[in-house]
């Protein structure tokens, strides 16, 4: 037990570490994601640990025998990870679904102060930066906690920028990723969906022509016996008056072939057009039936189309690019096969823009676009996700450790026990107590060396920020972003030393792969 203890301590101290490395850094959707799932792994494994001390602690006591305690030490195992894996991820999805579209609004707005911290020079009232400030600890803590406190109250970061529009620009080309990243993650894929659907037009091209064959051929042989009769009817002159082409015309339409008013009974081209149009109407709208498919929009599109360009340019073609790419019908044709940077200035920065334009309003209009089903329902639960992801996983880490140093002292001081005379060392009130003692010693010297107060939590934006959270969050024991600032900045240099080594590189650069 000590061992498998001593493992868990091994990844789940780093942990904390990775955790405000990538929270104090610009990380994308896809590395807190990646994040989360790693949290959710060690928790498991801290709670699998939790159930094999009792099955452990059983045996010892005689309660059941080894072979017993070997298989309930596999099966559970195989049961309480994957149950307490998918259980953290319900809980934290619960949260988000319960939360309301006023508190993902916050959310979204509270995102903005990450994307001003990270920006090249951020500007925040009430706060002085200095030269490499974000790479410091208590700096890590602070873009763990502040967005957090953002979404409880909303004046706790109001003052977060003079500029809201040019805070939303970044936000947005933060997430957008520059033109390259957008080409790559949004452009091509919307491109490919297109080629499908210009795919599916020369599929449906392909067996309109092949639908129409026989109709041209039963054109040929029914003219050739149209003209017969009318050479007969004419005595072989082809010459009719005003009323017998009236009777030709009633002729045609006796035998079930209806001529327009500006077709002409005797002329060739007339005839056929009128038989292969009778015939043609089937498949036509089978043809604009699988274009409808294609699209998922309405609009005819021309027959003749032999360019996937001129394929592009076409009105229903373009509703769905901007359908595509999250556009409102009103926005201009974006062209397909522009480069460099034609391809910034004409597909790219109309992108940000619109989206810049839909999300103003959303952020400081009403919140209901951020509800479930809203226009920003989707954005609202990543980045209120985004938010409460990061001190989920700090708070599970840190019980884990507290949890799991507590109970590797204790197998440690029961192994010394044994080493003793008597019964000295082997009361387990006492063993608790010292241990805890100890534990609060430790974290004392901790906080004792590290600075009392940093240009971080002397700040007035830190102390406003204090004051919102306490009003909105009374039932902290301590200030909520100055608070933690202190505790991670005294603990984050020996989380950091084991995330240094060796073996948790791996699980360090599994999460840091995802914006690659």
């Amino acid at each position: 037990m000590m061992a498998a203890t001593g493992l868990y301590l091994l990844f789940e101290i780093p942990f904390g570490s990775l955790v405000l490395d990538v929270v104090g850094s610009a990380a994308t959707r896809e590395e807190i994601d990646r994040l989360e799932w790693i949290g959710r792994v060690f928790t498991a494994l801290a709670a699998l640990i939790v159930v094999w001390g009792w099955l452990f602690d059983r045996f010892i006591a005689g309660l059941a025998d080894l072979r017993r305690t070997a298989l309930a030490l596999a099966l559970s195992a195989l049961v309480v990870v994957p149950v307490v894996h998918q259980l953290v991820w319900h809980l934290v999805e619960g949260v988000v679904a319960a939360s309301s579209p006023a508190a993902r609004q916050r959310a979204a707005n509270a995102q903005l102060l990450r994307t001003e911290l990270f920006s090249a020079k951020p500007r925040i009232d009430g706060l002085v930066l200095e030269p490499g400030a974000l790479s410091r600890p208590e700096w890590k803590a602070f873009a763990a906690a502040a967005p957090l406190v953002g979404i409880a109250d909303p004046r706790a970061l109001a003052a977060v920028a003079p500029d809201f529009r040019e805070l939303l620009r970044r936000d947005v080309e933060d997430r957008m990723g520059g033109p390259v990243r957008f080409r790559e993650k949004e452009f091509e894929p919307a491109l490919a969906e297109l080629r499908k659907a210009y795919g599916a037009y020369r599929d449906g091209l392909a067996a309109r022509t092949a639908a129409l064959q026989p109709a041209e051929a039963q054109a040929d042989s029914r003219w050739r016996e149209w003209r017969e009769f009318m050479m007969r009817v004419s005595d072989k002159t082809m010459r009719f008056d005003t009323a017998e082409v009236r009777n030709l015309r009633a002729k045609l339409a006796y035998k079930g072939l209806h001529l327009a008013d500006d077709q002409d009974p005797r002329s060739e081209r007339d005839f056929k057009r009128a038989i292969v149009g009778e015939a043609s109407k089937p498949a036509e709208a089978a043809f604009d039936a699988k274009v409808r498919e294609a699209l998922g929009t309405d609009g005819a599109l021309p027959r003749d189309i032999d360019t996937f360009a001129r394929f592009a340019a076409q009105g229903p073609v373009q509703a769905k690019m901007r359908s595509l790419l999250g556009l409102d019908a009103s926005e201009p044709p974006l062209p397909v096969d522009a480069e460099g940077a034609a391809f910034e200035k004409g597909v790219y920065r109309p992108v940000s823009e619109a989206v810049q334009r839909k999300l103003s309003a959303a952020y400081v209009g009403d919140p209901s676009s951020f509800a479930d089903g809203g226009a920003n329902g989707t954005l609202g639960r990543d980045v209120f996700r985004a938010g409460i992801v990061p001190p989920i996983a700090l708070a599970l880490s840190l019980l884990g450790i507290l949890v799991h140093v507590f109970k590797f002292s204790n197998y440690a001081m029961i192994l010394r026990a044994q080493h003793l005379p008597g019964n000295a060392g082997r009361s387990r009130r006492g063993r608790h107590v010292r241990i805890a003692i100890a534990m609060g010693v430790v974290f004392a010297a901790l906080l004792a060396v590290s600075p009392s107060t940093t240009r971080l939590t002397s700040s007035s934006f830190v102390a406003a920020a204090d004051a919102g959270a306490a009003r909105a969050l009374p039932w902290l024991p301590f200030a909520a972003v100055s608070g933690p600032i202190r505790a991670e900045a005294a603990i984050y240099p020996l989380k950091h030393v084991l995330a240094l080594f060796p073996h948790f590189s791996a699980v360090a650069s599994y999460v840091r792969s995802a914006a690659r």
